[in-house]
């Protein structure tokens, strides 16, 4: 009897977690297919939770004896617990190649829309690995051998060359700042020159879902720079300057949901709103010579709260997912993505990116990516062949 009671117990204990697991992965695909017809975040949120309770409903009524309902006990909590697991396995697996965009791209709508939680559920069930990779000297050289034919080994930091460029298990802990160099500026003198070339993003893809990010100016002509996964879902666009400058005629120059880089043009002289800024577009940096424990500071939107101020240490240099990054203890949040992260001499060195998730449910604390600049100096042209309106087309990010 004894162990036909733990039987019970442990049977009933993996239901709950079924059915807690299951409903939150069915409900995200579920989304995520009637994404496919819709952005409007409360259609795709009401017809997934429709679709999720009705159907388990009515197979466990089917499944009930019709001669006497009370001897199916149990009956209704399995149709539950089967169904809603059924269906992340189906897309996720069975049918992973066909449903793992929509997947991607529904975990960037409830990303931007603040259902963090969520989001991680679709990038996980879409095959985006959120989990942090700690690269030591033997992960760092299998991730390194293991990456696409196009990505290039991770960059020699200053002074260091090789498998030296990779931080060591016995060389863990907190970075040491250096010592201020010649040149280098304070933060508020480095906001005050910098601030006005960052712009906030504004994105709309319906009538219910709205989003942003930062990006930032690099030259004259009216080149801006942002991630990628920031415009992806975009249907209509604003870009707001420092002095208040507004802007909704942008083109796509080049786009890259791979590496999530994005570059944009507007007309500087002509805003929509507002006068035209006076901006010095700031210097793109080496970010093959950045080194560890080196200060950064950032500009971003930070959950819309326009043109914050925020600094750090760059923690690492590494490849993760196959991608050079710059790690950093620069802080980053919802609306930072895409905003530049600049050495204390004011130069760029990166692109806000990323915070890593640790695991499921659980964030890391200070782990940040940045791409680092040479990666969008290498996408610069004099002409854009696949220029486009923004809005017109456009593809899925990763990210």
């Amino acid at each position: 009897m004894a162990s036909g009671g733990s039987l019970g117990v442990a049977r009933s204990a993996v239901k709950i977690v079924a059915l807690a697991v299951g409903f939150l992965g069915t409900l995200v695909c579920l989304q995520a297919l009637v994404g496919k017809f819709t952005g409007n975040g409360w259609l795709r949120g009401g017809a997934a939770l429709v679709v999720a309770l009705v159907v388990p409903a009515v197979v466990a009524d089917r499944l009930l004896p019709d001669e006497d309902p009370s001897k199916g006990k149990g009956v209704v909590g399995d149709a539950f617990a089967v169904l809603w697991l059924a269906v992340p396995v189906l897309f996720a697996v069975v049918l992973g190649a066909a449903t793992s965009g929509l997947l991607r791209t529904e975990g960037d709508r409830l990303t931007q829309s603040g259902f963090g939680s969520l989001g991680r559920v679709a990038y996980l069930l879409g095959g985006v690995n959120t989990e942090v990779t700690v690269l030591g000297e033997a992960s760092a050289a299998a991730s390194a051998s293991g990456a696409p034919s196009g990505a290039a080994p991770l960059p020699a930091a200053s002074g260091s060359t090789g498998a030296d460029a990779i931080p060591r298990p016995e060389d863990a802990g907190t970075p040491k700042p250096n010592p201020k160099q010649p040149g280098e500026k304070t933060p508020a003198q480095l906001f005050k020159e910098l601030a006005p070339s960052v712009v906030s993003i504004n994105i709309k893809a319906g009538p219910e879902m709205e989003g942003g990010g930062t990006g930032f100016l690099i030259d004259s002509k009216g080149t801006i720079v942002t991630n990628h996964h920031v415009i992806n879902v975009g249907k209509e666009i604003r870009i707001k300057f420092f002095n208040g400058a507004i802007y909704d005629e942008v083109d796509v120059l080049e786009e890259d949901p791979g590496q999530d880089l994005a570059l944009l043009a507007i007309k500087l002289s002509k805003p929509k709103e507002g006068k035209a800024p006076k901006v010095t577009p700031p210097s793109l940096g080496n970010s093959d010579k950045v080194e560890v424990g080196e200060r950064a500071i950032s500009i971003g939107n930070p959950l819309g709260l326009e043109h914050t101020l925020t600094d750090g240490l760059v923690s690492a240099r590494r490849v993760y997912q196959g991608k050079n990054w710059i790690q950093m203890s620069v802080p980053v949040s919802p609306g930072n993505s895409g905003g530049p992260v600049f050495d204390l001499k004011g130069n760029v060195i990166g692109v806000t990116t990323a915070q890593v998730l640790g695991g499921f449910f659980g964030r890391a604390q200070n782990l940040n990516l940045a791409i680092p600049v040479n990666e969008v100096k290498s996408r610069l042209r004099s002409q854009y062949p696949n220029r486009r309106k923004f809005g017109s087309q456009g593809g899925g990010s990763h990210w």
